[in-house]
């Protein structure tokens, strides 16, 4: 961080880089080994202890000075907004072994496409107040899984061949990446209120991914959803205590 609390920009590439690295993960694993469903959802749990941790230890304390009683506003915009979206284009992570009735191809990939672009928004705004590693951090733990279950979801359409999935996700990974670097040119020295309106909308779309999408995996598998639980919770704890470091 400089003196500013912004994150120095070499170093917000350097993490920039580190997600494109991490959804390009996830997003070749399918092609290469199919996890069970077991392991995923430990990894669905632990992400959605970090997504609730993130808005409600670090993003709405942060903009409801901001804000005020207008806080509610974007955040049930962007709670909404991924609603609607997902209703018509975008898949579901944590059902990626069930996708037999998902939209196959590229409107599922497009929906998935925008909300990582953003993520990358959210990560621009963050770093205008000093939310750069907290924000990361949650669209890093989102990321890989939603990577791979839209990799997972491509290869059981049958429509396309490993390798162009393989560059499909490429493509997709750059999409977080770009809208932060998109974000931090029209956020530079913006008033606090539109950045406000931004994290709020983020935490909107935060809150969905884990309740809509994620929670749902805590109770799955009856006899290991305390496994799922414990994960869930360390997530949180995890969020928990970054708030003395972040």
């Amino acid at each position: 961080m400089n003196d500013t609390g912004f994150m120095d920009h070499s170093l917000l590439y350097i993490l920039l880089a580190f997600i494109f690295a991490i959804t390009l993960l996830g997003g070749w694993i399918p092609t290469v080994r199919q996890w069970s469903e077991s392991q995923f959802n430990l990894v669905i749990s632990f992400c959605a202890g970090i997504l609730l941790g993130a808005v409600f230890f670090h993003i709405l304390p942060e903009v409801s000075p901001i804000l005020g009683k207008q806080m509610g506003l974007p955040i049930i915009f962007g709670f909404l907004l991924i609603f609607i979206l997902e209703k018509f284009v975008m898949v579901h992570p944590c059902e990626e072994g069930e996708c037999d009735y998902h939209t196959i191809g590229l409107s599922a990939y497009a929906g998935i496409g925008f909300h990582s672009i953003l993520d990358g928004v959210a990560i621009g705004a963050g770093n205008m107040m000093n939310l750069s590693l907290v924000i990361i951090l949650a669209v890093t733990m989102h990321k890989f899984p939603a990577a791979f279950a839209l990799s997972s979801i491509l290869i059981k359409g049958g429509e396309y061949s490993k390798k162009k999935i393989f560059w499909s996700m490429a493509i997709f990974s750059l999409a977080t990446p770009l809208g932060a670097l998109m974000a931090l040119s029209i956020l530079k020295n913006v008033d606090p209120y539109p950045i406000g309106i931004a994290l709020g909308v983020s935490a909107g779309t935060f809150l969905y991914i884990a309740i809509g999408d994620l929670l749902p995996t805590v109770h799955e598998e009856h006899g290991k959803k305390y496994k799922n639980l414990m994960s869930l919770c360390l997530g949180i704890l995890v969020m928990t205590l970054s708030m003395g470091f972040m």
